[in-house]
């Protein structure tokens, strides 16, 4: 049974960069080598997934939302 939504149609809706992240991250002068490290990355791993080509897991999202201090909501889902 299909619901009419691919796969495809749901990347392209939620899979966006991560705009606010970079922000948080760039305020601090962070590399993204170190905020990857933060949540068991490599720097190539962390930057797709802040570009919007993967997506971040719920454990990931909670550490860096505590790490910068902003809630997951504002960090990874409002524009």
């Amino acid at each position: 049974m299909s619901i009419g939504v691919s796969k495809e149609d749901l990347r392209v809706k939620y899979l966006l960069p991560k705009n606010k992240l970079r922000g948080a991250r760039n305020a601090q002068r962070l590399t993204t080598a170190f905020v990857g490290a933060l949540i068991g990355l490599s720097r190539r791993q962390y930057e797709l997934k802040e570009n919007g080509k993967y997506p971040f897991n719920d454990y990931e999202m909670l550490i860096l939302s505590e790490y910068f201090e902003i809630p997951v909501g504002t960090l990874f889902f409002e524009d």
